[in-house]
């Protein structure tokens, strides 16, 4: 799971961003001001490292600009998204300047927003992503799913190159184990949030999805929640 640091003094605009960037899969840590995230990044031992940085540009006291330059000395690598009102060539060229990775003016669209993170996102160095078995690879029963090659391999050998949706549905499905996941949000991780969930094509992917994870004549690891949504409830200990 991806550490992201949120800097924005806007306690509405926040909070819907911090429940946005949780619901995609993000570790997220919120601040209203310079001050406060300094408290939780600074130091030889700091209580909180992020991979990725969504800063406000305009804040109370020390501005955006100044975060941006201070988290350049001690995470040269870390990709930096500067939000802010100020719309202008001059501003935006400014706010690169100061070490902005990339630069989205307000009022923005949610979706540009999570792909222009999931852009920079595929600028981590590999490393910083280790450990992540939604990443790297996890077990769903005696099934492994890879998402670096999004292939699928049964333990008699056979393996089934997944759909990006597929892909999409099994890493919400396991992160959220032995836990109702709501129709809405499967299909909000699978298709996007402007999709209009009238169809039922959720079930017929969840048909195939659950078909995938059967290797053997073993019990469905896919279970439909009447009126909910769906579960998974592994059978094993699920590990990466």
């Amino acid at each position: 799971m991806y550490k992201l640091l949120l800097v924005e003094d806007d306690p509405w605009l926040r909070e819907g961003l911090l429940q946005l960037l949780g619901d995609e899969g993000y570790h997220c840590r919120g601040f209203a001001s310079v001050e406060a995230a300094g408290q939780e990044l600074q130091g030889d031992n700091p209580r909180f490292v992020p991979d990725l940085c969504v800063l406000d540009r305009n804040l109370p006291g020390a501005s955006g600009d100044d975060l941006c330059r201070r988290l350049r000395r001690y995470q040269p690598l870390l990709p930096i998204l500067m939000l802010s009102a100020r719309a202008s060539s001059r501003d935006r060229v400014a706010g690169l300047k100061a070490g902005a990775d990339d630069y989205l003016c307000k009022p923005f669209d949610v979706d540009e927003l999570l792909a222009r993170l999931a852009a920079m996102r595929r600028r981590l160095p590999w490393q910083q992503s280790a450990g992540d078995p939604v990443t790297d690879g996890f077990l769903m029963g005696s099934v492994r799913v890879d998402p670096q090659t999004m292939i699928l391999s049964r333990p008699d050998g056979c393996q089934t190159q997944l759909q990006l949706r597929q892909l999409r549905l099994l890493q919400l499905l396991y992160q959220r184990r032995g836990k109702v996941v709501s129709r809405d949000e499967l299909y909000n991780h699978g298709w996007g949030r402007d999709h209009l969930p009238n169809s039922r094509a959720l079930d017929q992917y969840m048909v195939g999805l659950r078909a995938l994870l059967q290797s053997d004549h073993s019990e469905s690891l896919i279970e439909s929640v009447r009126g909910l949504g769906y579960r998974y409830c592994p059978a094993v200990p699920a590990n990466a």
